[in-house]
């Protein structure tokens, strides 16, 4: 039986494989009027929904891990990203964040961080929790997107995990 943390490092590389492939059809699939229309969603279009998932991760793994929550910036809502920006974005943040969800020790998933969420209002967070939300956020807004893919008929890249342990067993 896996371990809490080798089930929790599994997660992260099924949504960083799975993520490539929703980066790919947003770019590929989706006509560019499309893909930046505002749907009403909880981000404007599905390109700012993928960025926002992006922002997420800045958010805990680069400023919150690193205690450095002053110096945070976020992409969202601030242009419309080209697919290269996307591109090299989503690979500065995901190699940033498996090199960190790699090297972590299970006693490691204990780590309480502060979050300074402002000036006046600080709070502890396990890193355990912080690894759990961001599953729980990616898949929330993979969904999402799904349902806006759905919409303007693309079929989007849904890739069970079980499917993906399959594939990954195959290639290893």
């Amino acid at each position: 039986m896996k371990s809490e943390l080798e089930s929790i490092q599994e997660w992260y590389e099924y949504n960083s494989f799975v993520r490539k492939k929703y980066q790919r059809a947003i770019f590929s699939e989706v006509p560019e009027t499309e893909r930046y229309k505002d749907r009403g969603a909880s981000y404007p279009s599905i390109v700012d929904i993928f960025v926002h998932v992006l922002d997420g991760y800045r958010w805990w793994f680069l400023y919150v891990y690193n205690d450095r929550t002053s110096d945070a910036t976020t992409m969202s809502g601030r242009k419309k990203y080209s697919q290269l920006e996307v591109i090299e974005e989503e690979q500065k943040i995901d190699a940033l964040v498996m090199g960190i969800v790699k090297a972590i020790t299970p006693e490691g998933l204990d780590l309480v961080l502060t979050v300074h969420e402002a000036p006046d209002q600080t709070w502890s967070i396990k890193l355990r929790e912080i690894l759990l939300h961001m599953i729980e956020e990616e898949l929330q807004h993979r969904g999402e997107m799904n349902a806006l893919l759905w919409q303007i008929n693309v079929e989007p890249p849904i890739t069970e995990l079980q499917d993906y342990l399959r594939q990954r067993q195959h290639v290893h």
